[in-house]
């Protein structure tokens, strides 16, 4: 009976653990194109749901759940292409409809920024109260002031 609790245990925390993985969600608009000069940009916007962890593994996730998302960008269409994941907040989230300039003033809700200039990344910063905190190319810690 013991090893029937215990096992009943696991599962109900697995199916928990499963239900609170982190999803990327569309925010609308999701994608804001433009012109500068000549060249094509594009911006998509995106928030987080569920659990993530500011380790290794919680930034590797991350990557995946962005390229799972962005997959069908042809990142090589744009000069610059940027991503920014907002954590969700009683603001940002499924309801959301207040556009990309509503956005402004909320660098403290953002979990990461990339971007592609000319179809190669350039920039991935994790980013935690508004500071990265850490660069997912170079693989190292930072502490600065993140200026969109």
């Amino acid at each position: 009976m013991k090893n029937l609790i215990i096992l009943f245990t696991l599962f109900v925390a697995c199916i928990q653990n499963k239900s609170e993985d982190l999803q990327l969600i569309a925010l609308s608009p999701k994608t804001y194109e433009f012109k500068a000069g000549e060249n094509k940009n594009r911006i998509d916007y995106f928030f987080s749901e569920g659990n993530f962890s500011y380790n290794s593994s919680g930034y590797e996730n991350l990557r995946n759940k962005i390229d799972e998302k962005i997959k069908e960008v042809n990142v090589k269409e744009y000069h610059l292409y940027s991503v920014y994941i907002y954590k969700e907040t009683g603001v940002i989230n499924k309801e959301y409809k207040n556009g990309r300039e509503g956005l402004d003033g909320h660098n403290q809700d953002l979990l990461a920024y990339l971007r592609y200039s000319e179809g190669k990344m350039d920039i991935f910063y994790i980013i935690d109260q508004g500071n990265v905190m850490y660069d997912k190319l170079s693989d190292k810690e930072e502490s600065f002031q993140f200026d969109q």
